[in-house]
């Protein structure tokens, strides 16, 4: 066999087996003097002691064995183990005990105890799965069977004849008695480990139920020595006697340990106990256990400690509702969980606690909670506690509601993107504060996610959420400095009530974010209150949105053209290409009701390309057939305009695809597209026009183009918004604006086109200004290919 033993565990195993042996003597003593009915009471109560101590014995030993692989043990055939040791124990120490009884009747006890003893020790070598199984020396075997019969029958003999004079002990020869039966234990098992023989390739099995040794026996040891202290402390008629005897068994315990009798006071707890409670060495012995107990948990404190000493089993207490602090010396509550053993010994019951402190543990499951329930950057609760938080509120039911106001800032984006994300994160943590400000004790403010956030306000009414949602506008709009740069954020609020407005979670915060964004589309930087027709107007869009997904596709998407006129001659020289949406249900869409809902939702880069596809298709087409060359325009998003490599290609593409001149095609954005970002707006133009496409500036005079920057911009064509054209016949004003664009754009070399021209009236001051095309109903609506080229082949009117 190889292997080592640690001289150590030897030693503690003998003094453990020597302890079992002693406390169950004792008890032997018992039986001498106990009556008949409580006779078989003590022989079963020493006996399972000894049996517990030989069985901590043999694992305590098996510690002691060190083997080039570590051990693992069947939990099945340990368990079993114990019975043996504890069955011939309880026989032995009855025979011992009691008067009267003759030599061979303590040799049979004797062979009683030996076939235990060995019986335990080999069930659990049984219990160790070596791979190949160990084998046993026959020699070594017969030997350890004959060690512990021979010291058995000695121990018992001595037990029966000298150990009690009268009724009273004699601990000499207890003690002699109890080394003898501990050398038996131990001379059997280390000889019953020399008889094991274990292949040098050998290794334990991992199979299911096996667990390592060193813990086992750890396990087994606690067991032993808890059950050991309990069944001392029983037996003996003065605690504070028992007390010493025990105490550096008890202190030798791994945690801290209390013992409380049913009276409520303390009658031991070890060194750990006292250290984790703040109290001196035996300070603690003799008060009630109130002193532990937090004043706020005094009124249960008795009702608590009866019941327990009324569970005849062991229990946890800890965690949730049961969860149980404990008060320090200096006042301060340490969480704890108890694992309680309500023993009764001699009529008189008590309470083994063992107190495990929770406190890293709690500390750890606040880290976890925070992490889970609360947004690092900005420290607000995030929306996993606002999920706890709104089910709380819905399930209180206050009679006066609650208030929801839903939050987005207005053009974070830009910031993120212009500034970085470091300076974004910077901008959200100071809004956070502002508006953790603004709601005061009147709230609690969550971040939801991005630049969203939720304010839920219990209980108030409509006026009172109007009122904090303004101050919040005004506290967010106060300029904030990052970077050296002042910038201006704004938000946006849409608030509901319950239970006007919803009963339930999803309905509160769909509509909340509804009316969020019904402020946006009102012009940011306002609140505005859920209505039902909100929902309505939500609705339809989304029908309308998943209708557009596949309307390219079911050919639904018309191109028409409205002519651009030479206004002197009113001769065709151009087209603006506009996308129409012939419904199935709803007939003839304008491009401003489903264009802005393309743009939201990401359709409009695949609309935009297809609609420069078909037009340069078509116009190319005319061209083909020999019709006048002539201008045509296509508008361009804001999306596409961003993505300026990705226009830039498709454009270049379909001008080679179809061998269309780029000095044909002209592409048209708005004021506000451009002015977002100016410097990459020229960069984006610059590279279209290095293709040879015209650019041309939409709706001018509505946005707010600066001068400087209109001169810097590669446009080759300004027009003229409706409003201003509308009644230029009625209006000087309007005129007089006219007149200035039409300068503007000859001083910048560009060509200047009025647009919205529908009445004749409108014809003469436009040619009074000098203006050269213009573009509106009067000279046609929108029309078809085949209609436009129709158009197109008519002579001109004399």
């Amino acid at each position: 066999m190889q292997g080592s033993y640690d001289l150590r565990a030897i030693v503690l195993s003998f003094l453990i087996a020597w302890f079992a042996a002693f406390v169950a003597i004792q008890l032997a003593g018992r039986v001498r003097s106990a009556t008949t009915r409580r006779t078989a009471l003590w022989a079963w109560a020493g006996g399972a002691a000894f049996g517990l101590g030989i069985w901590s014995m043999h694992f305590t030993g098996m510690m002691a064995f060190r083997l080039p692989q570590p051990m693992m043990f069947d939990v099945r055939l340990t368990a079993l183990s114990v019975l043996p040791a504890v069955l011939a124990s309880v026989l032995a120490l009855y025979v011992a005990g009691t008067r009267r009884r003759n030599f061979g009747q303590v040799l049979l006890a004797a062979g009683f105890m030996a076939m235990g003893i060995c019986g335990m020790h080999y069930i659990g070598m049984a219990a160790i799965p070596f791979s190949p199984p160990a084998t046993y020396s026959p020699f070594w075997v017969v030997a350890s069977v004959v060690v512990a019969f021979t010291v058995s029958l000695v121990a018992l003999h001595l037990l029966a004849r000298f150990s009690w004079i009268g009724n009273e002990p004699r601990f000499g020869v207890q003690l002699s008695a109890a080394a003898l039966m501990a050398l038996g234990v131990c001379g059997t098992h280390y000889t019953g480990m020399a008889a094991l023989e274990i292949a040098p390739n050998a290794y334990c099995l991992t199979a299911t139920g096996a667990v390592p040794g060193e813990h086992l026996s750890l396990v087994i040891a606690a067991i032993a020595l808890l059950y050991l202290a309990a069944i001392t402390i029983g037996s003996q008629r003065d605690l504070h006697v028992s007390e010493q005897r025990f105490r550096a068994l008890v202190d030798g315990a791994p945690g801290a340990m209390v013992i409380v009798d049913a009276d409520g006071r303390i009658s031991l707890a070890n060194v750990e106990a006292e250290r984790l409670l703040g109290y001196a060495r035996g300070e603690l012995v003799g008060r009630p256990v109130e002193v532990l107990v937090p004043d706020r948990l005094l009124p249960r404190c008795p009702a608590e400690r009866s019941r327990f000493l009324q569970v005849q089993r062991r229990t946890h207490l800890g965690g949730g509702e049961n969860e149980l602090h404990c008060l320090r010396r200096d006042g301060v509550e340490v969480p704890v969980e108890l694992g309680l053993s309500p023993i009764t010994v001699q009529g008189r019951n008590l309470v083994v606690a063992s107190v495990i402190d929770l406190t890293e543990r709690k500390q750890a499951e606040d880290r976890i909670a925070r992490l889970a329930y609360f947004d690092t950057l900005t420290g607000l609760p995030n929306r996993s506690k606002f999920q706890l938080r709104l089910e709380q509120a819905l399930a209180q039911r206050d009679p006066d509601g609650f208030g929801l106001i839903f939050c987005d800032l207005d053009g974070f984006k830009e910031i993120n993107d212009s500034l970085g994300h470091s300076a974004g994160d910077r901008v959200l943590a100071q809004i956070a504060h502002r508006l953790r400000e603004g709601v005061g004790e009147r709230g609690e403010v969550f971040r939801f996610g991005g630049d969203e956030f939720i304010i839920l306000l219990p209980s108030g009414s409509p006026t009172r959420d109007a009122g904090i949602a303004e101050e919040l506008i005004r506290r967010v709009a106060v300029p904030l400095w990052m970077e050296g740069e002042q910038l201006g954020v704004t938000l946006s609020l849409g608030s509901v009530r319950h239970p006007e407005h919803g009963r339930d979670h999803d309905q509160l915060l769909k509509r909340a974010d509804i009316a969020m964004y019904q402020a946006k589309g009102a012009g940011k930087n306002v609140h505005l209150r859920f209505l039902p027709d909100m929902e309505a107007s939500v609705t339809r869009r989304f029908a309308m949105l998943n209708e557009l997904r596949n309307a390219q596709e079911l050919g639904q998407l018309v191109l028409l053209y409205q002519p651009i006129i030479e206004l002197r001659t009113r001769r065709t020289i151009g087209a603006e290409a506009l996308v129409y949406w012939d419904h199935p249900r709803h007939g003839r869409i304008t491009p401003s009701t489903f264009i802005p809902v393309a743009e939201e939702h990401g359709l409009i880069e695949q609309l935009g390309e297809w609609v420069l596809e078909e037009a340069v298709r078509q116009s190319a087409t005319w061209r083909a057939r020999g019709m006048t060359p002539m201008k045509l325009a296509v508008n361009v998003s804001s999306a596409q305009f961003r993505d300026a490599n990705r226009l830039r290609n498709a454009v270049d593409r379909v001008l080679r695809r179809h061998g269309y001149p780029a000095d044909g095609l002209e592409l048209e954005i708005t004021e506000r597209q451009i002015m977002t970002d100016p410097a990459s707006s020229i960069a984006t133009m610059t590279a279209l026009s290095d293709l040879g496409v015209a650019m041309a500036l939409d709706d001018f005079g509505t946005g707010y183009s600066s001068l400087s920057h209109l001169r810097e911009f590669p446009l080759r064509k300004l027009k003229i918004d409706r409003a201003f054209t509308d009644q230029i016949d009625r209006d000087s004003a309007g005129l007089a604006i006219v007149r200035a664009v039409v300068e503007l754009g000859r001083n910048l070399g560009m060509q200047v086109v009025a647009e919205g021209v529908e009445r004749e009236a409108q014809v003469a001051p436009l040619l009074a200004a000098e203006c050269a095309q213009v573009q509106g109903f009067l000279f046609g609506a929108p029309m078809p290919a085949s209609e436009f080229e129709r158009r197109l082949l008519r002579p001109l009117p004399a």
